[in-house]
């Protein structure tokens, strides 16, 4: 379906030791796909299974980090929240690179809702390691650490995330002139500065609303898309700024502010860059941090009411 053409036969060559063809992308989300295709078979459930586990690990996460920063019942509701969401669904279900690259941005923002800010850098290093996109969450980690007073914490995070990264490109380095790592430079550029038509592109303000939503299979009556829910997703804008005005009126950056810092960079990032051609499923990595948001508000708005 849809890039699986891409992803699969690179992860399969990359498992028959042959390099990675798909040099647009650092080769970890491959390697990952590869693994199950390795226990299970160049089919569909082989190359399928590691995306509907790291999925279900991200579930955990969002758990853990939502009872850490904002209480039981923030966790449960988010955590549930995430389990029916369609955009978290459908990018479990394919062999697509996003839900490994969400897998591992959850886990570096779990890390550092614990203070392990070492740990973080390194699940920092291998998120930048399936997506360059993945360093968006590095700049939202570095940002937390800045804002909670604990600048020399730093120190921890960059050298592990780029450690991370490295390690991550191991199984390609010196692999020819149509590696990764031989064509680096003009891949960044290509990522930063990407304009061709397509008819599922779709700016960033729209993808919290699903303005257009991202066709993965159709087939007599039978559709599958990348979507947002529009009905939840819109919440945690209100619900960011709350916190952030929270967090400057009493001049403390709490636990609180970390799904703040993870929102606003992984998702908010991308209306910085010059590239135009850009999907909703770009979003993927954001869902925990807007269902943790959401899920506070909601819980916040009970509080209120029952009083």
């Amino acid at each position: 379906m849809v890039d699986e053409v891409y992803y699969v036969p690179a992860a399969n060559s990359l498992l028959n030791l042959s390099g990675d063809p798909n040099y647009v992308h650092p080769p970890l989300g491959k390697l990952l796909i590869a693994s199950g295709i390795a226990l299970f078979g160049y089919n569909s459930f082989g190359w399928r299974i590691a995306g509907v586990i790291a999925g279900s690990v991200i579930v955990l996460s969002t758990y853990f980090l939502g009872r850490r920063a904002f209480g039981e019942s923030v966790a449960v509701i988010s955590s549930a929240l995430l389990i029916i969401d369609p955009l978290q669904n459908a990018m479990s279900r394919i062999a697509m690179l996003d839900i490994f690259l969400a897998l591992f941005v959850a886990l570096a923002f779990l890390f550092a809702c614990y203070d392990r800010f070492a740990v973080a850098g390194v699940f920092l290093g291998l998120a930048t390691g399936v997506k360059l996109s993945g360093a968006f969450a590095a700049v939202g980690v570095v940002g937390y650490i800045l804002c909670s007073g604990k600048a020399a914490k730093t120190a921890r995070v960059i050298p592990m995330a780029m450690s991370g990264f490295l390690l991550s490109l191991l199984p390609i380095i010196g692999s020819g002139e149509g590696s990764f790592t031989g064509t680096f430079w003009f891949i960044t550029n290509w990522h930063l500065t990407l304009e061709a038509s397509h008819p599922s592109a779709s700016s960033p303000i729209g993808w919290l609303f699903d303005i257009v939503p991202f066709p993965i299979y159709a087939e007599a009556g039978h559709h599958i898309s990348a979507s947002a829910n529009p009905f939840i997703y819109p919440i945690a804008l209100p619900v960011a700024i709350f916190l952030i005005y929270q967090a400057l009126k009493n001049r403390s950056c709490s636990l609180k502010i970390l799904p703040v810092f993870w929102f606003v960079t992984v998702y908010g990032l991308f209306f910085a860059l010059p590239r135009k051609t850009q999907f909703i499923f770009y979003l993927t990595p954001a869902v925990p941090a807007i269902l943790l948001l959401v899920s506070y508000g909601i819980v916040a708005v009970l509080c209120y009411v029952s009083k």
